[in-house]
């Protein structure tokens, strides 16, 4: 409209007063004069205007009864009176009846009569505007597929929408007659929870219960924003509806479903760690049981090979040496069994282990020939892990001796233990020169009875790093294995976070 001209209809019986008008006003407005209520209405009839002006006393109709039939049949339009200063009383009564805009005395300024008119075009640009409004926003109420009501602070309904009456299944005037507090459970703990959840003019996701025609309660979320007042002050509000009872029967339902299913994962595992526990009885109560007659297969075997020695008896002298390298074979069998059967049961006893002066005395009591290797070690006092020592010793022991083991083909052997510090952790490398292995299959290497090269060439039990891994699993960490055929083997170990401790060991 900011290019549009004002329509101003001017009515007067005084043929000199339109002339006046039209003279003084057709450059700035577009002007039409009527002399009469009657010719003036047939105008009105076809051509809309923005401003209508009417003189107070004219035959037949008086200003004040035509601008009340303007107010009922055409309210967009403002309304100005012209009248005398005696006239106060038909002022009043434009005022009642005809909704004027304002009044203008006689004679009129043509400054001043300007200036109304442009105000009371303002008040129609406003009044456009505000009906443009509306009904965009009724489009909006009426067609939404959520529920829309209008209520205030008192509990009054104003206006719902069609999805409302739906979500509630009872009609407009039911639902416009009656308190809100009749369609919603628990209202004092809604308006409660409303209070605490308002931030600003706006109560975003407020959680309440309804109750449909049957009585059935309806669970929705719901968005209530501050948008006036009424005429009794009362605070008017917007209320946006998401019915989600599907959803919260849907949430209930997997919420059941998920304690149910915690309830048997937890009879499953207490069912399986009673066997396990079962089992590792059973694995220790065998193992320790054979060690016995083990023991006495072995010495009663070094005394047949004895005995066999004296008479010369090579055969028998044979036999009795496989048998005694069977039993001894046996024993390590069972020993490592043993260990591993402990590790489970063992509880971690944590403390800082010198990791040099501890690979010192596992070489020194191991019992392999050990003429053939150079040991690359850390200075006792200056490599620290936090950890269990008796359980590191045994990590320990089987990586040196598998290094022993792996290496002795070798004219130079290399054996290095090295220990540093990555973010948090506690890194431990054991290396070697050896014999290696195709790094594809480094995970089957700690494997219960796992082995990748055949017993009669480098003996053992497959036992010992299936022992080291369930150890570092026991420290929270980890074991990794890296070979390359012919060039050697790595193993490192990783101990999760305890640098700050050990750097206060260093320092002291």
């Amino acid at each position: 409209m900011d290019n549009e001209r004002i329509k101003v209809l001017y009515v007067d019986d005084e043929e000199g007063n339109l002339t006046a008008f039209r003279a003084s006003f057709r450059r700035d407005f577009d002007v039409h004069t009527e002399n009469s209520g009657v010719s003036a209405i047939a105008f009105l009839d076809k051509n809309p205007v923005h401003v209508v002006i009417s003189d107070q006393r004219m035959p037949g109709m008086t200003g004040s009864e035509f601008l009340a039939i303007v107010r009922v049949r055409w309210p967009r339009s403002a309304r100005l009176l012209l009248t005398g200063f005696s006239d106060i009383e038909a002022v009043i009564d434009a005022v009642n009846h005809g909704g004027i805009h304002a009044y203008i005395t006689k004679p009129w300024d043509p400054t001043d009569l300007r200036l109304r008119i442009e105000q009371a075009y303002e008040v129609h640009a406003l009044r456009e505007e505000r009906e443009r409004m509306h009904q965009r926003y009724r489009q909006v109420f009426d067609a939404s597929g959520d529920p829309i009501a209008l209520l205030d602070s008192s509990g009054k309904l104003h206006d719902v929408n069609r999805a409302c009456e739906e979500l509630l299944g009872r009609s407009r005037h039911t639902l416009l007659s009656g308190p809100v507090s009749e369609y919603v459970i628990d209202l004092p703990a809604t308006v409660k929870r409303m209070r605490e959840q308002r931030k600003g003019r706006t109560t975003a996701n407020l959680e309440l219960e309804l109750r449909d025609a049957e009585g059935r309660p309806v669970t929705c979320l719901a968005t209530l924003t501050l948008v006036g007042r009424t005429e009794d002050g009362h605070g008017l509000f917007q209320a946006m509806v998401k019915d989600i009872s599907e959803q919260k029967r849907a949430e209930m339902a997997l919420k059941r479903t998920n304690h149910e299913l915690d309830q048997r994962v937890g009879e499953r595992t207490a069912q399986l760690q009673t066997a396990l526990d079962d089992l590792s009885d059973f694995s220790y109560s065998v193992a320790h049981d054979l060690r016995s007659p083990l023991k006495n297969i072995k010495t009663l075997s070094e005394h047949l090979v004895g005995m066999a020695a004296e008479r010369g008896d090579v055969e028998e002298r044979d036999l009795s040496q496989r048998i005694h390298k069977g039993s001894n074979r046996l024993i390590a069998l069972v020993d490592d069994l043993l260990r591993f059967a402990r590790t489970d049961s063992q509880t971690i006893q944590r403390g800082l282990v010198d990791i040099g002066e501890l690979a010192r005395d596992c070489i020194a009591n191991t019992a392999m020939e050990k003429s053939h290797a150079r040991f690359v070690l850390p200075e006792p006092g200056t490599a620290w892990v936090h950890a269990d020592g008796a359980m590191v010793q045994v990590v320990l022991n089987n990586l040196l001796a598998n290094a022993l083991k792996f290496t002795r083909l070798r004219d130079e052997a290399m054996i290095k233990v090295e220990v540093a510090n990555e973010g948090n952790d506690t890194i431990v490398r054991v290396m070697d020169n050896g014999v290696g292995f195709d790094n594809g299959k480094s995970e089957q290497l700690f494997g219960m009875f796992k082995r990748l090269h055949p017993n009669s060439q480098f003996e053992g039990t497959g036992i010992g790093l299936a022992l080291v891994h369930r150890i570092m699993q026991k420290h929270g960490g980890s074991v990794k294995a890296e070979g390359v055929p012919d060039k050697g083997a790595t193993f490192t170990l990783t101990f999760p976070g305890h640098v700050a401790e050990n750097s206060l060991k260093l320092a002291s």
